[in-house]
Formats: C-alpha cells, structure tokens, sequence
C-alpha cells in the first residue's frame, strides 16, 4: 500500500531522525575542531606553527571513522580554518604559502582514504571468518522461530517466476514485488530484527508446519539461481550484500557491518546461511523501489507498521540511541 503524502513526510522525518548518540558525536567534534583552531591561532601567533596542522587529524578521523561519508565535510572545514589562521601569519613566500595549501588539501586527502578503506572494510567483513559453533546453531534450530530467530528455506525461489505463476500465485507478495519477492522477504525480515532488538536468521530451513518438524535443507538449493562461478557460500554472500542489503537497505548499507554478520556453518553435509542482526541504533526503511517500507519483529512474525503506530514506536525505540 502507497503511502499518503501526510504518512511520507512523517516516513521521512522519521527516518532522517537524529540520535542522541549523533547529537553527543556532534558535540565531541565540534569542541574538538574549536579547540584546535584556538590552539592553531595561539600558536600561530607565537610562531609555534610547526606540529599544529595535524592536531586536525584527531576531529577528521573521528567523523570520517561513525559517519565515512561526510567525514570529507569535517575536513572541509578544518582546511579552511587552517588556510585563514596560516595566511595570516606567514609572510608571503610561495614555498610556504604551498606548503600551507598542501597540508590544507592533505586534510581532505585522508577524509577521503579513510572513507575508501572503511567502505572497504564493510564489505569485508560481513563474513564472520570464525568457525561457528554448530551445537550453538542446533539449539537455535530445535528452540524454533520466535522474536528473535527466523527460518527461511530458500533467498531465491522467486526469481524464475513465470508470468503465468506469478498471476496464479496467492501469495501478496509474489503479486507485489514479482520475481523479486524473496529477496524482499529476507530483506524484510533483516528490517525488522535491526529495527526491534536483533536476532538470527537461518537460511536453508524447511518447515513442515502441519507435522512440527524442522529439517536442514541447505542453501545448496539456491545455486542453480547463481552464475556458475558464484555457486558457494562466498558467491552467496555477495548476492546477500549486493542484491539484498544494498538494493533494499540502502541506508544501513555503508555502516551495516557493524549491525550485521554473515557465516555458512555446515551441518550434515548441507550449508546454512547464518544472517545474525543486531539492534540499529537508527530506523532502517526498506526501499522497494516505489515506496519506503518500516518493519518490525512481533513475536514469530515481521510486520510493517505505518502512520501514528510508525511514529510512536520510532520516536520511543531511537530516542535513547
């Protein structure tokens, strides 16, 4: 369902909200940048110029480190800072008038380098290189679904939907999204566990719901859905995070490594994708394409919540953030 106008503006306030953990980063880094032009313009004044210009590291590298993409802004800033209190103390000699302009663009060289490795770095580690423990995992699977664990058998069994399978299909989300409908369904279920407290989901589970039995299937099932070359847990992860989290969660997508972890742990004989999830400290909407969806975990189950319930519970569960 579409939101109304009215709903979108409250969906995009809420979801560009401020935390106050944002707020005390903003603070550390401000205070910090002031207090280093202070001690810049002191020292520049007494003549002791030498060591100052990488006291600005300490404020670039900590903005650039929680928010990778607007690290460049704090640097930016404390370039122009630095050019102003420099120019006006220097006399006018072009070697160190250069000198005095490189370190300023040297500021925006390391926003820059840092963002590119911490990107990087996010990637990376959306596998958890650890052997997981499987008993760990097979309590998992023997305690069931519930507010913190979900099952689910295959990523992509949508995605060779025909026309007429998609038209005689009862499932609404089949009718919504298509032949994209699993990869929604997982990318709802990850919205909901960041958006409530966290949890595991499980790929690779078959539920007989009629019988109460669990077996493991394995994500060996999706393959045949890969390119050839991609038919392996790391070719998996790669869809996971390209055709998943980037497609649908694309704002938790540059810092989602600090929220979310990938492991294939195998168990007789079948691999099971292991997503754990922890809690966001910001609201996470997915992105269908044509609207921004809001999610949540309520018991066993995720469900989107719209209207005044959405702004209640955003504005109680991110308020501590």
């Amino acid at each position: 369902m579409t939101h109304a106008p009215g709903l979108e503006r409250i969906s995009n306030l809420l979801k560009n909200q401020v935390t106050n953990t944002d707020v005390i980063r903003f603070w550390v880094i401000a205070s910090i940048t002031i207090s280093i032009i202070g001690i810049t313009y002191l020292s520049m004044a007494a003549g002791y110029g030498a060591i100052v210009p990488q006291l600005f590291y300490f404020p670039i590298l900590y903005a650039t480190y929680f928010y990778p993409d607007r690290g460049i802004y704090v640097a930016g800033g404390c370039a122009a800072a630095y050019l102003i209190i420099a120019l006006s103390f220097v006399t006018p000699d072009p070697i160190i008038i250069g000198g005095i302009v490189f370190q300023s663009l040297l500021f925006i060289g390391i926003a820059a380098g840092s963002a590119y490795l911490l990107h990087s770095r996010e990637i990376s580690l959306y596998v958890v290189p650890s052997v997981e423990d499987t008993d760990a995992i097979r309590t998992m699977i023997n305690a069931g679904e519930s507010g913190h664990r979900e099952f689910k058998l295959q990523a992509l069994w949508s995605l060779h939907l025909t026309k007429e399978q998609v038209a005689a299909s009862e499932s609404p989300d089949v009718k919504k999204y298509r032949t994209n409908a699993s990869k929604v369904i997982i990318a709802r279920s990850i919205a909901g566990f960041l958006n409530t407290d966290g949890g595991d989901l499980l790929i690779g589970i078959r539920e007989d719901r009629i019988n109460n039995a669990i077996t493991i299937a394995g994500i060996e099932n999706d393959y045949p859905s890969l390119p050839e070359a991609d038919r392996n847990p790391d070719g998996y992860r790669r869809m996971i995070v390209d055709a998943i989290i980037r497609k649908y969660l694309p704002d938790i997508f540059d810092t989602a490594a600090r929220y979310i972890h990938i492991a294939f742990p195998v168990m007789g004989g079948k691999t099971l994708c292991h997503i754990h999830v922890s809690r966001s400290d910001k609201p996470v909407f997915l992105n269908s394409g044509t609207e921004e969806l809001f999610f949540i975990r309520v018991d066993a189950s995720t469900r989107e919540i719209t209207g005044s319930t959405l702004a209640h519970y955003t504005l109680t569960r991110f308020s501590g953030s």
